[in-house]
């Protein structure tokens, strides 16, 4: 006789290998998602936005005890990258590696990678420290046993001239949206009313003039870097650090650039529309050099903008080294797929973002019609 133990032992072993047959046979006999066959599938190209590394504070407020650049000449002054910055990035390139190393081969290529950058001193150099953990020379690319490191080309144009990358850029039509959103928002307006003592406060104490959402922002921005560095805040700053309202505010502001599909458009809509032209290229092998990664080196607003976009934007401003992963998939039937990513720290396994109306797998057609009210037809006609 068989133990009662032994017996269930067997019919779950017996079950689990029906649940695993019944799988293989779910995908191997057609079964759909969004119209893509569920089958094997493999990576065959990708974009990459990583905000940079971290950062030292842009300026302090005139009653700052550590508003002068002297207080960050260590990590290279103000708005500078720092060695922690640096460390994350080069860490994040190693994460690529790992993630990407099947399509990227062992060697650099610039047939298969190529990289941009804002221009900026803190993204330039985050994407320096990243390619160093990206590619680590091997024996035949080494030109100096004394450093174990190569160079490889960072790609930028300046500031006022990148309007698909750089929020920054001018764009008179978006400025004009912008204000008309602002004023008109009953979401902004409440914030200014509810808060309105706190505004007020915030100016007597740090000096500044704190009216507005963004002056809030670049408060707690400050409060925060200084907290990250060790340098001891001033017991109101410390008090309203904690209390939460700060950082309330600051995450509301991520979300408002791109808050309305004009705003999108104008905002972040070239550089959704960059990338799937590029995704279309690939897939119509029309792509030249035929690349496998496109990594771009930007800002914590330009994740924000491309989540609050795409509608999957839970509001927060986008941790150091975080990065989007949009990546191009081909299946044994040769239709292809793309899928978003979100690393916010050091997760090595990463879930999909389940993209409205689309889910966790979109065909790029899915994606111009979900999205086409934010895709813009040409930077001049659109911002002039």
């Amino acid at each position: 006789m068989f133990s009662r133990q032994l017996v269930t032992s067997v019919l779950l072993l017996f079950g689990n290998f029906l649940l695993k047959c019944e799988a293989k046979s779910f995908f191997k006999h057609g079964a759909t998602m969004n119209g893509i066959h569920l089958n094997d599938s493999e990576l065959i190209f990708a974009h990459v936005v990583y905000r940079h590394g971290d950062r030292t504070i842009q300026y302090g407020f005139p009653n700052d005890p550590w508003r002068d650049e002297e207080h960050w000449l260590s990590e290279g002054g103000f708005g500078a990258l720092t060695r922690e910055g640096k460390r994350q990035h080069y860490k994040l390139g190693q994460y690529l590696r790992r993630r990407y190393g099947k399509i990227l081969g062992d060697h650099y290529s610039p047939n298969k990678v190529y990289i941009i950058s804002t221009d900026m001193d803190r993204t330039l150099m985050s994407a320096q420290a990243n390619l160093a953990g990206l590619f680590p020379p091997h024996a035949d690319e080494i030109w100096n046993e004394c450093i174990p490191w190569q160079p490889i080309p960072v790609h930028t144009i300046p500031v006022q001239s990148d309007y698909v990358l750089n929020h920054l850029a001018a764009c008179p039509k978006y400025g004009v949206a912008f204000d008309k959103f602002m004023q008109e928002s009953p979401e902004v307006q409440q914030i200014y009313t509810k808060y309105a003592d706190k505004f007020e406060y915030w100016s007597k104490m740090s000096g500044a003039n704190i009216t507005t959402i963004k002056n809030v922002f670049d408060l707690h921005k400050t409060l925060y870097i200084e907290t990250v560095h060790n340098k001891p805040l001033q017991k109101w700053a410390q008090k309203e650090f904690k209390s939460g309202v700060m950082e309330k505010i600051a995450n509301f502001r991520m979300k408002l650039a791109t808050n309305t599909k004009e705003l999108a458009r104008l905002r972040i809509g070239f550089l959704l529309k960059d990338m799937l032209e590029r995704f279309a290229q690939k897939i119509n092998k029309t792509l030249k050099p035929d690349r496998s990664i496109v990594i771009f080196s930007a800002h914590d607003l330009t994740i924000a903008n491309i989540l609050n976009a795409l509608g999957v934007f839970n509001p927060h401003v986008p941790p150091y080294a975080s990065s989007l992963h949009f990546e191009l998939y081909k299946n044994s039937e040769n239709e292809h797929y793309i899928q978003l990513f979100y690393r916010k720290s050091n997760e090595e396994h990463l879930s999909p973002l389940n993209l409205p109306n689309c889910g966790t797998m979109c065909s790029l057609n899915r994606l111009y019609e979900l999205y086409s009210e934010i895709i813009p037809v040409d930077y001049e006609s659109e911002c002039f």
